[in-house]
């Protein structure tokens, strides 16, 4: 009587970790989708924001092309909704719901943190000189990239794809360290000789160039990848 109890437990227990394993693979074909519709997102808003701004600073509107960041969430979950419509529906579960919530808290921190720098720069800029504001101003591509790489990594956790997690680790840390102590506008500055006209149209365009890579890298190649692994 229980050995047959034993048995039986051994048996729950296998079916549990079948089906755990199961809708792991299921959710990470659907993250590996919306990470590759992500990255060609991103990547190709930064090409946008990058010639609004290059084209709007003759006029004197420094950085308008930034506010089309508002829209990356509306076109990520447009094609995203387009693409749920035309393929099976993942069937709902812990592990999908557990990564859903990381990137719905990505999002929220994200658009935040996004607000709270423009009001912070509309408040700020006119109050003070240029000098002073470069030292005050709060830089949003750092942070934004390493909120990003963190749900990556925390996606590839609950995932148990460790190289998923490396990607977001590496991706996130590198692209806020690159942004945060401004080592292309440093090289830029240093080792090119341009013109204070054209520095300050290609310092405007760094971060986009950082985001752009991140979104290469932290987002199409996984989503590829992943895609590619559960097919």
């Amino acid at each position: 009587m229980e050995e047959n109890s034993n048995m039986t437990a051994e048996r729950s227990l296998e079916i549990i970790t079948k089906q755990i394993e199961q809708n792991r693979r299921a959710v990470s074909r659907t993250l590996g989708q919306s990470l590759y519709i992500s990255g060609l997102c991103i990547m190709a808003t930064t090409v946008l924001v990058a010639v609004i701004n290059f084209l709007a600073m003759s006029s004197g509107m420094v950085g308008i092309g930034h506010l089309l960041w508002f829209l990356l969430p509306v076109a990520i979950w447009f094609f995203s909704r387009k693409y749920i419509k035309e393929r099976a529906h993942t069937p709902t579960n812990m592990v999908g719901q557990m990564v859903a919530k990381t990137w719905q808290t990505f999002g929220i921190f994200a658009l935040g943190f996004f607000i709270i720098a423009i009001v912070c720069t509309a408040i700020l800029l006119p109050m003070m000189t240029v000098a002073e504001y470069s030292v005050v101003q709060i830089r949003v591509a750092p942070i934004i990239v390493l909120l990003m790489g963190m749900a990556i990594a925390m996606s590839g956790q609950i995932l148990n794809q460790r190289w998923l997690v490396w990607f977001g680790a590496v991706a996130g840390l590198l692209c806020f360290v690159w942004e945060h102590f401004e080592v292309g506008a440093t090289l830029l500055t240093k080792c090119v000789a341009i013109e204070p006209y054209e520095a300050s149209v290609f310092l405007s365009t760094l971060p986009c160039i950082t985001i752009f890579v991140f979104g290469l890298v932290g987002l199409l190649l996984p989503g590829m990848m992943l895609k590619k692994q559960t097919a």
